[in-house]
C-alpha cells in the first residue's frame, strides 16, 4: 500500500531550510532555527539538508546544501554545496536557488501553488 509523503507550501520552507545545531551550557546538542547568541550556544553551525531543486533553465539538480545568506524580497536563497549529511567534502559550488522552484527538503515535498 503506497504511503502518503508529507507536503508543507512553499512559504515554510525557512523551517527545513534555516537550521542550526549548537551546545548549550549543559553540552547538550541542540537543533533549531533561532540559535542563540554570545555565550549561551558554543559551536554554533549550520546543518546541511537534502534539496531537489528547478533550475532556470528547467534541469532538476539535487544534493546536500548549507544556506549562507537568504534574500527575502527576492525569495531566493544562496546555498553552498556539501558532500553529505555531515556537511564535509563536497564541491564547495556556491549557487542562487528561487525558493518556489525548490521542490524537496528531506523528503518533504514542496507545493508552490
Amino acid at each position: 500500500m503506497p504511503r502518503q509523503q508529507p507536503v508543507v507550501s512553499w512559504t515554510q520552507i525557512r523551517s527545513f531550510a534555516e537550521q542550526f545545531r549548537w551546545q548549550d551550557k549543559s553540552g547538550v546538542w541542540i537543533t533549531g532555527v533561532n540559535p542563540p547568541g554570545g555565550a549561551d550556544g558554543k559551536g554554533v553551525e549550520r546543518v546541511p539538508y537534502h534539496v531537489k531543486y528547478i533550475t532556470g533553465k528547467g534541469v532538476v539538480e539535487q544534493g546536500y546544501v548549507v544556506t549562507l545568506k537568504v534574500y527575502p524580497d527576492k525569495r531566493q536563497r544562496m546555498v553552498m554545496f556539501v558532500g553529505g549529511p555531515d556537511g564535509k567534502g563536497g564541491s564547495r559550488q556556491i549557487r542562487r536557488i528561487r525558493d518556489y522552484l525548490i521542490m524537496e527538503i528531506n523528503g518533504v515535498r514542496i507545493v508552490t501553488h
